[in-house]
């Protein structure tokens, strides 16, 4: 940007003796000079005023978005609400406000009293890692769910509908994406965004703004990402097209030497470096996680021959209060024991369970206590609600006990757990693998797990049981029960459940693990072992 300093060291190239006067020929330099300095002033104000428009329509967009969002945690729940949120903190107001007001302009004092006023209120933006992290997820969404990248970019999940979530990315946060994807390998998805993200900068309507990007910038990644891929021949042609419209682009100056000289040697039949490509995460090779991903997209469930059986019922567990109020139950698997019980929590429990636990959240992780670690694995936040602490919860503990015939004295917290942008629980066991069970001593392994989904979730979301070929979608005061053990206290292997990413809205749950300590006489031990029994599952 032009600045006054730079015109008044101008100025001092010329003498200025009092000589001008002497020679007409010395007053045509000066008025040269003048005409010099117009013109630079005139750029620097048409300069300033696009800058003025650009940050007015920036703001004017964020006011639009902020009148628009209504209920904050639906807003939330769409996936690219979220995303557009943390990039906008974390780059588009650095580079359409931030940057150009404050490196043009005196305004140190307004900077010190902004960075007061946020230490005040204990204001923390979100990082690099968060945006990292949303773009993970976004990533997760579109490889569990298979969605088009131009159908996402443009807010459409399913093919033939209109903007589903309201929703729409700008070239500017298609080119994060792709950046983003290209950083950690991922160049196949990583490519479609960049050639998105360069689809909707030539196509962008008058007056959008796509901030700190251009052409040559996507162009620079692109070329990398199809490198990646192993396709020189598109990579050199894109390094070209970087050279085409900045011939003294170095790094593309470099590039275009190198990807020169392997072509050269693929003609010569030289063999030329193997390419990296992503591998296949170990995980992904795992039958397990194959089932996961097809039970979660619905395209593999029970088949009518096993649900055959099933049958639902009202179920009141010789309580006279429940004569008149029975639980509605809806078996979802015979053996191991799956079934839902439908409207078992009140609306003003739910929100009463949801204030206590909100502020108290933490990054949810995996593993046993000192052990435990977060993970992509599992994308949650979660907090323990006490039930020596909450006396409230004492209606809803008799509850859990009259509807599975199991003693919560062995029983730990409720668990409070909300899932966020493309939030998500990998396939695992709940019972601990540990044979020696020292976690719980006298309390045993987890012998019933009882889940309670407090919300509907718009898509996505439900906990799938790979090995049952069987998906259950979350419906608001619902529980979902399920034994983790056989009668003979033994691991049931066929358990292995996951919660699928929740592709739009926000997923909370609150669950119960009932142990085998204290159930002697509720639940009494099968006479014969089940050891063993289906432990093919345990690895797979």
């Amino acid at each position: 940007m032009f600045r006054l300093s730079i015109i008044l060291s101008l100025l001092c190239v010329f003498p200025v003796n009092g000589d001008y006067y002497s020679a007409i020929s010395e007053l045509e330099r000066l008025l040269d000079v003048e005409a010099f300095i117009v013109e630079k002033f005139d750029e620097y104000l048409e300069r300033a005023q696009q800058e003025q428009e650009n940050l007015k329509r920036f703001l004017d967009q964020i006011d639009e978005q902020q009148n628009d969002r209504g209920d904050l945690e639906e807003y939330f729940g769409n996936p690219i609400n979220a995303f557009i949120t943390i990039k906008r903190l974390v780059h588009d107001w650095k580079f359409n406000v931030f940057d150009p007001v404050f490196d043009s302009s005196n305004f140190e004092t307004y900077k010190n009293n902004l960075s007061d006023s946020l230490e005040k209120i204990n204001f923390k933006g979100p990082t690099q890692e968060d945006l990292h992290g949303a773009t993970r997820a976004l990533l997760r969404l579109q490889n569990m769910y298979q969605l088009n990248t131009d159908h996402l970019a443009s807010g459409v999940l399913h093919p033939g509908e209109k903007n589903a979530l309201g929703t729409s990315l700008s070239a500017s946060d298609c080119f994060e994406l792709g950046k983003n994807l290209c950083e950690i390998k991922e160049y196949s998805y990583g490519s479609e965004w960049l050639l998105e993200a360069r689809k909707r900068l030539h196509g962008k309507p008058l007056g959008f703004i796509s901030p700190n990007v251009s052409d040559v910038e996507i162009l620079e990644h692109l070329s990398s990402a199809f490198n990646g891929l192993g396709n020189l021949k598109l990579a050199y042609k894109l390094n070209n097209e970087i050279l085409d419209k900045k011939p003294d682009h170095e790094e593309a100056l470099k590039n275009k030497i190198l990807y020169e000289g392997q072509l050269a040697r693929e003609r010569s039949f030289a063999p030329r470096k193997q390419v990296e490509l992503p591998q296949i995460a170990e995980k992904e090779q795992k039958e397990s996680y194959k089932l996961y991903t097809q039970v979660c997209r619905g395209e593999l469930h029970q088949s009518p021959r096993e649900q055959r059986n099933l049958r639902c019922w009202l179920y009141h567990q010789g309580v006279p209060y429940y004569r008149l109020s029975p639980f509605k139950i809806e078996q979802l698997n015979v053996d191991p024991y799956v079934a839902y019980v439908h409207e078992v929590l009140w609306d003003s429990e739910i929100d009463t369970i949801m204030e206590h636990g909100k502020g108290n959240m933490e990054r949810s992780k995996v593993g046993q206590s000192e052990n435990s670690t977060t993970s992509e694995v599992r994308i949650s936040r979660n907090t323990w609600l006490w039930y020596d602490a909450n006396p409230w919860l004492s209606k809803i503990k008799q509850r859990l006990e009259d509807v599975t015939g199991l003693s919560t004295e062995s029983a730990e917290p409720l668990q409070l757990v909300n899932y966020g942008i493309g939030g998500q629980y990998e396939p695992h066991f709940d019972f601990v693998e540990d044979d020696g069970q020292s976690v719980f001593s006298w309390k045993g392994n987890r012998l019933l797990t009882a889940l309670f989904y407090l919300n509907d979730v718009a898509l996505g979301g439900a906990t799938a049981f790979p090995f049952l070929r069987l998906a259950v979608p979350p419906v608001k005061g619902s529980l979902l029960i399920w034994y983790n053990l056989h009668s003979s206290t033994h691991k049931d292997f066929r358990t292995k459940h996951a919660g699928c990413p929740v592709l739009q809205g926000s997923k909370w749950i609150c669950n119960e693990w009932f142990h085998v300590g204290a159930q002697e006489f509720r639940r009494p031990c099968g006479l014969s072992s089940d050891e063993g029994k289906f432990l093919h599952l345990k690895d797979i």
